[in-house]
C-alpha cells in the first residue's frame, strides 16, 4: 500500500497574505511537510507552470512530493510527482494516460463520489468543519461522524479537510483516516513551522 504522509499541505498565494508563498512554504518544509498541492485555479497556464516549476524546485530540496491542482500535463511536463483532481473528473482516465507511478488525489464531499474515486491513489473528503479558507463559507459540515462513515466506505486512503486545527486532527485520527488537509491552519497561521509541527505531532 501506498504510504501517505499524514499532513497535506494545500497552498495558494493569496491565504499566505503578504507574506511571500515561497517563503512560507520554505518554513512549512522545514518543519517536517513532505506532501503539498499548488492549488492556483486563477493563472494563466504559462504563469501557472513557470510558477509551479519554482514550487517543484523548492520541494525537491526536502525529498517532498508536489501535486499540482487539476492541470495533470502541467504536473507531467515539470516532473512534478501527481495531480489533485477535482470532484467530477475522471481520476481511472487520467490513470490510464499518465501510468502508475503519477500520484492522483481527488476531492470529495460525498459517499457518491468516493465511488467515483476508482484510479485515484487517495482522496480529501470535506468540509469536515467550516473551512477556515472559506470565511464566508455556508454549506453543511461533514463532522467527525460524516468523515467517519466517509472512512468506512472509501476503499483509499481519506484526508479530512476543512476548518482542521491541530486539535481537530487529533479528533479525526480517531476515525481512521489517513491524515488531514490544511490551508490556512499553516498558511495563514503567524507562525507556519510551529503550526506544522503541531500538526505532525498528532501523528507521533
Amino acid at each position: 500500500m501506498l504510504s501517505l504522509p499524514p499532513l497535506y499541505l494545500i497552498a495558494d498565494r493569496a491565504t499566505c497574505g503578504d507574506r511571500p508563498m515561497l517563503d512560507v512554504l520554505a518554513r512549512a518544509l522545514d518543519a517536517g511537510v513532505r506532501l503539498v498541492q499548488l492549488r492556483e485555479k486563477a493563472l494563466d497556464r504559462d504563469v501557472l507552470e513557470a510558477l509551479a516549476e519554482q514550487v517543484l524546485s523548492l520541494v525537491a530540496r526536502y525529498d517532498a512530493m508536489l501535486l499540482i491542482n487539476s492541470v495533470a500535463d502541467i504536473a507531467v511536463k515539470i516532473g512534478a510527482q501527481g495531480v489533485h483532481l477535482p470532484g467530477g473528473a475522471l481520476p481511472r482516465a487520467v490513470r490510464d494516460r499518465i501510468g502508475s507511478s503519477f500520484l492522483i488525489g481527488y476531492s470529495t464531499h460525498t459517499c457518491a463520489e468516493l465511488d467515483c474515486a476508482g484510479g485515484a491513489d487517495f482522496v480529501t473528503y470535506s468540509p469536515i468543519f467550516t473551512p477556515g479558507s472559506k470565511p464566508g463559507y455556508d454549506g453543511v459540515e461533514a463532522g467527525l461522524a460524516g468523515l467517519a462513515n466517509a472512512v468506512a466506505h472509501s476503499r483509499l486512503p481519506v484526508y479530512a479537510l476543512g476548518g482542521i486545527t491541530p486539535q481537530r486532527a487529533a479528533r479525526c485520527r480517531t476515525t481512521g483516516c489517513a491524515g488531514v488537509a490544511v490551508m490556512s491552519g499553516i498558511l495563514a497561521a503567524r507562525d507556519p513551522a510551529k503550526a506544522v509541527r503541531e500538526f505532525l505531532k498528532v501523528w507521533e
